[in-house]
């Protein structure tokens, strides 16, 4: 099964980037005598397997150069994505034109390529990736306001900051910082975070990550569940002693009443099945010695399974994972695969709320999102029903 999958995705990335890289001679260099096609496609075969290198084998690379290699090889996932998007429209444009003949000489090359429309295309995709770069630097506090209609012990409010898929490694090895800066000005009761804490786990600890993340402020604490990312580092023991470490107690499939006043429940992800060979707990048994006469709070990195959620008595769900897309046209593709993939989502007596993300994963830009700490404001109030 493995190998087929692997099989289709090397088919299907062979052929974008022979597309584009067709595209490209014929654009730029096929007009240059002395330039040779081997050579060409060589160069251009070593680009394209920068992509792959950088993520799929980014734990395997020599560390000296791990950062530039990932960050050439992520640059490119994204490059590649808008070349393909323009070079398609482009061929779409200059079909119509074959038919209608309405674009000028300059842009057609008397019905061959041009080198005007590769120039077009080449400044276009640089200035996305500038622009989505400088966007992703970038760190908002987006606010939500809640009732939960249950009792909580003598807590009357409970002020949360969340963050999720920080994806600290190669890339995010040092925003984390300003992350924590920035929930530490709003002075949370709890800090919550539904996964993808690391993509590198020897960086975090090599980088001594563990004492940033003991400079946050709150008085109940940190948890946190895990995230398919953290399955990717195959060191759970070294993941879980490090997050200790860190004062960030992680649950996995397992609860914690806080403060006399809560539940707060940490979900497997879905990928720990995949990992594992064994099935995560059903959700409803997580639950079942709970007094919901409390509050109940769940962490889970995907926003999935939401009806059995909020069969299982879970007041509120806090999840990641999607990046909201992270950048166009991914957005696209996340709010047709999830119910909600960011936001805020009420679902009866079950309310969601879904980060994009404090962090990137894969290229670190952003287009049509933005990173960002979550500052919920919950108030807790009786249930006054007659």
């Amino acid at each position: 099964m493995y190998y087929l999958i692997f099989s289709i995705f090397f088919a299907v990335y062979g052929g974008l980037n022979y597309y584009i890289g067709l595209r490209g001679w014929q654009f730029f260099f096929n007009k240059i005598s002395s330039l040779n096609i081997e050579i060409y496609w060589v160069v251009f075969a070593l680009v394209a397997l920068t992509g792959i290198a950088s993520t799929v084998a980014n734990q395997f690379l020599p560390h000296p150069f791990r950062r530039t290699i990932y960050l050439a090889g992520s640059y490119w996932l994204a490059a590649m994505t808008y070349f393909i998007l323009m070079i398609l429209f482009f061929d779409l444009v200059r079909l119509v034109d074959s038919w209608t003949g309405f674009l000028p000489e300059a842009l057609t090359g008397n019905g061959a390529f041009s080198f005007v429309p590769g120039l077009i295309i080449i400044i276009t995709v640089l200035l996305l990736l500038v622009y989505g770069t400088f966007k992703a630097r970038k760190v908002k506090v987006t606010s939500y306001e809640i009732d939960i209609p249950k009792q909580a012990g003598f807590l009357e409010q409970l002020r949360i900051a969340m963050i999720s898929d920080l994806h600290l490694g190669p890339v995010n090895d040092q925003r984390h910082k300003m992350i924590i800066d920035t929930m530490n000005r709003l002075n949370p009761d709890l800090v919550l975070i539904p996964g993808d804490i690391v993509d590198d786990i020897k960086l975090f600890e090599e980088r001594k990550m563990t004492s940033d993340f003991q400079k946050v402020k709150s008085k109940y604490g940190m948890y946190a569940s895990f995230g398919n990312h953290e399955y990717f580092t195959k060191d759970l023991t070294l993941v879980t002693k490090q997050l200790k470490e860190a004062g960030i107690r992680a649950l996995r499939d397992s609860s914690v009443k806080v403060a006399d006043s809560f539940y707060l429940i940490g979900r497997e992800d879905k990928y720990h099945e995949i990992s594992s060979g064994k099935k995560n707990a059903i959700i409803s048994k997580l639950t079942k010695e709970m007094d919901l006469e409390y509050p109940v709070i769940m962490l889970s990195h995907q926003p999935v399974e939401l009806e059995k959620v909020k069969n299982a008595g879970v007041d509120l769900l806090l999840s990641g994972h999607t990046h909201k897309g992270q950048f166009f046209p991914f957005n696209i593709i996340t709010r047709k695969i999830f119910a909600v993939d960011y936001g805020y989502l009420k679902k009866e007596g079950l309310q969601v709320i879904v980060t994009s993300g404090a962090g990137t994963w894969g290229p670190p830009i952003r287009l049509g999102s933005t990173s960002e700490v979550v500052d919920i404001r919950v108030t807790f109030k009786p249930n006054r029903r007659s």
